[in-house]
């Protein structure tokens, strides 16, 4: 049996653990003007200023957008068809996002949607060192109110 599940960039996303507990967002706020970004940045697209901070993003929000993907992208990993939101954070940044742990049927614009860090597909061809076959680990938001959603 291979190594279990990886991420292919964890500069995007905190990894659970035991000790940790709870998986965040990695973004980035800007000391001039205090905007907020995911992913980081190196410097604001606000006030160009170089003075950046790292910091882990609310884990909750309201859905914004959402929609079905029916076709298989290029280089996609996961199972098809397949939902995408943008969910906006009390930062006021919105993430693009794969929806997961529910139907399209129940998903409305402003419920409240939660983080969770989840194997996404795996791998149709190497990434680096990472082998083919490998569960990859990637972020995805759920509805809050998960007992209505569970599929």
């Amino acid at each position: 049996m291979g190594p279990g599940p990886t991420s292919v960039d964890e500069r995007f996303f905190t990894i659970p653990s035991a000790a940790s507990g709870k998986a965040h967002l990695i973004g980035s706020r800007c000391s001039s003007c205090g905007e907020v970004f995911f992913p980081s940045r190196l410097c604001c697209r606000r006030c160009s200023s170089r003075e950046m901070k790292k910091i882990s993003l609310s884990r909750k929000g309201k859905l914004y957008s959402f929609t079905t993907v029916r076709v298989r992208p290029p280089h996609f990993i996961g199972e098809v068809p397949y939902l995408v939101g943008v969910v906006e954070l009390p930062e006021g940044e919105k993430i693009r996002t794969l929806l997961s742990h529910c139907d399209q049927s129940v998903l409305e614009i402003g419920m409240e949607m939660e983080l969770s860090v989840e194997v996404v597909g795996k791998t149709n061809k190497p990434i680096g060192k990472i082998e083919v076959g490998t569960e990859v680990l990637g972020w995805t938001f759920r509805p809050l109110r998960r007992q209505e959603c569970e599929m």
